[in-house]
């Protein structure tokens, strides 16, 4: 009893300084993703089915939809994720209901609640964050045999994300290999949730014609990774954030002592035949994942962030094992590291979210003349754009097929014509004017590049001034 108590405040601690380091830093500026997310979202109820466009299923939508009827700020729309990964610490802690595990559980919570990636995350305005709180919590429920509100939390994580099969399979292995005598009652709480699906099945199949009809050359390469890169990553990710070292030999070796661990984790695991749910639950989703990635192009380091939970839960494991001295050092490792990832999402604007806000602020308020035209190569301005400018200045995208051509230079000139200034922004045309033919079109319509701004994550914004 007296540990439970103490466990219970070690908890409390750890869920407040969790709650306490997700609301650092919220008020960033939106970037392209979520500021798509909140666009899509502020539209009526009956269009947060009709998602085409977005890869994901409608839950957040609608819940962030909801949300948004009491404010449009930054910190009020990310709040439901701090929230979220807060409560994921929670659940971490108590997924697993052994006395034994009690520093087990204390020391994954801590973990967790420091971890800039899992920080990152519970700050996006993006359905990540629940997925993650949702695969929790349906393995927490399932771990009790709460039967009825793990198939009503089933329900609720198939229309969070599309990697929910990788969590039933992992969660259904757990069953099959160590639980068979439920295998039935899981099953049919798996087929009761998916006929709920049933409805959103016409929906998902016109996402996944658009998902797969090769937007553009080259965009695979941006929203996923090969497979071994992927994994490489996402140790990366898990350790030490979005950030990253400029010396490649100095991040690679401040990486080692987590996936040292890690590794130590698994190999006690299997020396000692101890197949729980963690375990199985960890190498079937990830294995899954690894192989299916061959043959889809899905592996992300963020798609991946279901599993953060659980590698540092097998992370503790193999810190709990060391020597008392040995076990001191590496826990030090573990947290320097993370908190030093932390600390640079913290300090630098380059590891944090596109400075959009800035971008459009400057474009608009920029006095040195009214004249003037915003221009995208893209179908059409960026969400962030749309997002935050107030109608100041004229807006146009210039490539409604995403890859630049010849008939969309000549299309672009009634757009200029009459301007004084353009604004062209470099924003991801490496991927559709990857030569630069705009910048030396504009030169040939009597345009000068007069000036540059730069802002984080939005990169280069040219200005042209009509000579």
């Amino acid at each position: 009893m007296k540990k439970s108590i103490e466990k219970s405040y070690y908890i409390l601690f750890v869920i407040i300084l969790a709650f306490i380091l997700r609301l650092v830093n919220l008020n960033q500026s939106f970037w392209l993703d979520e500021a798509a997310q909140v666009i899509e979202s502020a539209r009526p109820i009956f269009l947060q089915f009709k998602l085409a466009a977005d890869f994901h299923p409608p839950l957040y939508h609608i819940f962030l939809h909801f949300g948004m009827i009491f404010s449009h700020t930054e910190n009020w729309i990310r709040l439901p994720s701090v929230i979220l990964g807060t409560g994921c610490i929670l659940l971490i802690a108590y997924l697993i209901p052994k006395k034994e595990n009690i520093n087990k559980s204390i020391l994954t919570a801590f973990l967790l609640s420091i971890s800039p990636y899992h920080i990152w995350y519970s700050q996006e305005a993006r359905p990540y964050m629940l997925f993650v709180f949702l695969t929790l919590l349906t393995s927490f429920l399932l771990l009790r045999k709460k039967w009825v509100f793990y198939f009503i939390g089933v329900v609720f994580l198939i229309y969070s994300l599309y990697f929910w099969p990788f969590v039933l399979i992992g969660q259904g292995m757990w069953i099959f290999l160590k639980e068979r005598k439920l295998l039935h009652r899981w099953i049919y709480c798996i087929i009761c949730s998916l006929i709920f699906y049933i409805p959103w099945i016409p929906s998902f199949i016109e996402q996944l014609k658009i998902g797969t009809g090769g937007v553009f050359a080259g965009w695979t390469d941006v929203v996923s990774f090969a497979p071994l890169k992927a994994v490489t990553l996402m140790f990366a990710k898990f350790a030490f954030g979005k950030g990253s070292i400029s010396d490649h030999l100095l991040y690679g070796l401040i990486l080692i002592p987590g996936l040292i661990f890690f590794s130590l984790g698994i190999v006690r695991r299997i020396r000692e035949k101890n197949f729980d749910f963690i375990f199985i639950f960890f190498v079937s989703s990830f294995i899954s994942l690894f192989l299916v990635s061959f043959f889809i192009p899905i592996l992300a380091p963020q798609r991946l962030l279901f599993l953060i939970p659980f590698f540092y839960l097998i992370t503790a494991d193999g810190l709990l094992c060391l020597p008392k001295k040995i076990k001191s050092i590496g826990i030090f490792l573990v947290v320097v590291i993370a908190l030093s990832g932390l600390l640079q999402y913290y300090l630098d604007p380059s590891v944090q979210r596109e400075n959009w806000r800035d971008a459009v602020a400057y474009v608009e308020n920029d006095n040195s003349n009214s004249n003037k035209l915003a221009l995208f190569v893209f179908p059409d301005p960026f969400a962030p754009f749309l997002w935050y400018q107030t109608g100041k200045v004229e807006a146009r995208g210039i490539a409604p097929h995403f890859i630049l051509t010849g008939q969309d230079l000549v299309r672009m000139v009634p757009f200029v014509q009459g301007k004084d200034r353009v604004y062209l922004f470099e924003y991801l045309t490496g991927l559709t004017d990857p030569t630069g033919k705009t910048r030396k079109y504009l030169l040939s319509l009597g345009f000068e590049n007069t000036g540059i701004k730069n802002y984080p994550g939005v990169g280069f914004i040219y200005i042209y001034d009509r000579i």
